[in-house]
């Protein structure tokens, strides 16, 4: 989630119930910034949606399978052929659909023309092995380091727009949403919108049960767990990271590759694995917090607010005052209401960005009630930091939040100082989430270094800590 303020949901730009689009298992996307979600390719056929997973599902393979017949009779990079398919593995970026890493009023761009080939490279090695499952080429995140979710997405999109398009307009005509045709989608009429440099934006809508959070090429869990029953594909990646004492993520794929390359049968079973084990972004258990972000968003607003009023102009620590009461906010609905219970999924506590997005959303009210400025993930030269609150260009107020299970001393005595000198403000406010993992010795370690740093008369970044641990129903508890 890049920075942005007053987001703004697609159902509620077109005034529509957004219990509608999930009826229609589609997303209810923002208008003004990207979800990290991405479309994986072999989710397709296994989508509700008869279109997707059919015509749509069918496209793709036709399309991939196009590249492949052109390798195969390519005889050289830069013959004919290559060429060929150079053009149908178009890496521009998709339509606006809401997904992705970016903000969403921003033109497409072009990926390098190096990172193309390289997938067509090994798209040509797979080719020389006999695999011939066009889909191969949506798995080339597990082989190749730079290929990122968002370029296999992003290609998907294109080659299934027609259908996206179709189910977009369908979904709009039933809910008296204007569609129109225009520059921006001169082929089909979709739904339009005026992004923030004031043009108008065509976008489509996406099923919710194609895309993932992060797809398995980069979470090596789920890939160990998909080829774990394939012995020889196993072995064969075990024995190539035996002599690594701390694999990386690029050591692991060279690892898979390897394994995988071995001859067309483990390449074979190697993809049957993997679109086995595919899974999309399950609303219910919801690790990262996307839908309950959206949830708030269209809830009554008004119980995360206090009757308190703050003028920002007045500087940093005005809008300081402002920033330690989105925190007590969040820590009583945490604390004393169940809101701890979206932190959590099966036993296990969510991905740090699930509280990172809860808290925005709660503190969005804040600021758009007092004219204050927030950021998420604003960068500020030395990397994002969480939040940003500012009033102008100079009074500025950061903050860091952390789990309890992640860099805390780090986080506090090196990154947030670093992202402060940056952006120059001496206000700070780190947040840890307490999952009851252990944290006592680290809180130990931060609060040393901020009480040195008051014996020093530094400014030091306040501490805040939030208890997520489980708690019973608000009816047991004394």
């Amino acid at each position: 989630m890049k920075a942005f303020s007053d987001p703004t949901l697609f159902s509620k730009h077109f005034d529509i119930d957004p219990e509608e689009l999930s009826k229609a298992g589609l997303i209810d996307p923002f208008l003004d910034v990207d979800t990290q979600l991405f479309i994986d390719p072999i989710l397709l056929e296994k989508c509700a949606i008869p279109l997707i997973s059919g015509e749509a599902h069918a496209a793709l393979r036709s399309h991939f399978g196009n590249v492949f017949r052109l390798l195969t009779i390519s005889t050289k990079e830069g013959d004919a052929p290559w060429k060929a398919a150079q053009r149908l593995l178009e890496l521009t970026e998709a339509p606006f659909n809401g997904l992705g890493y970016g903000k969403g009023d921003r033109d497409g761009t072009s990926r390098p023309d190096e990172l193309r080939d390289t997938i067509l490279r090994t798209s040509k090695e797979v080719v020389q092995l006999g695999e011939a499952d066009p889909e191969m080429i949506s798995l080339m995140g597990f082989f190749e380091e730079n290929v990122g979710p968002d370029t296999i997405s992003d290609l998907t999109s294109r080659i299934i727009f027609p259908q996206l398009a179709q189910i977009t307009r369908g979904f709009c005509l039933a809910h008296k949403i204007p569609v129109r045709k225009s520059d921006a989608s001169p082929n089909f009429a979709l739904p339009h919108f005026k992004g923030q440099s004031g043009r108008m934006r065509a976008m489509v809508l996406v099923p919710r049960d194609i895309v993932r959070d992060l797809p398995m090429a980069r979470d090596w869990s789920e890939v160990f767990a998909a080829t774990q029953e394939n012995k020889a594909i196993r072995n064969r990646v075990n024995e190539f990271l035996a002599s690594i004492a701390r694999p990386t993520v690029a050591d692991r794929k060279a690892a898979l590759r390897r394994a995988a390359m071995q001859s067309d049968e483990a390449m074979n079973e190697f993809v049957r694995a993997m679109k086995e084990a595919a899974k999309y972004y399950d609303p219910a258990q919801d690790i990262l917090g996307y839908y309950k972000l959206r949830q708030i968003l269209n809830s009554d607003l008004n119980e995360f607010l206090s009757h308190n009023r703050f003028d920002g102009s007045k500087g940093p620590r005005e809008i300081k005052r402002i920033v330690m009461e989105t925190i007590d906010m969040f820590k009583h609905h945490v604390e004393k209401g169940n809101l701890w219970e979206e932190l959590w999924v099966d036993g296990k506590p969510k991905k740090e960005r699930a509280a990172q997005l809860i808290y925005y959303a709660i503190a969005d009210c804040y600021c758009r009630a007092n004219n204050v400025d927030i950021s998420p993930e604003a960068h500020m030269g030395g990397g994002p930091i969480d939040f940003k609150y500012s009033v102008g260009y100079n009074a500025r107020v950061l903050v860091e939040m952390k789990r309890s299970g992640g860099q805390v001393v780090h986080g506090y005595e090196k990154q947030l100082e670093i992202y402060k000198d940056a952006a120059r403000t001496n206000y700070g406010v780190f947040v840890v989430i307490d999952y009851g993992d252990g944290l006592r010795p680290k809180l130990n370690a931060i609060r040393k270094i901020q009480k040195a740093r008051e014996d020093l008369d530094e400014e030091a970044s306040e501490i805040i800590v939030i208890d997520a641990s489980p708690k019973a129903s608000a009816s047991k508890r004394k």
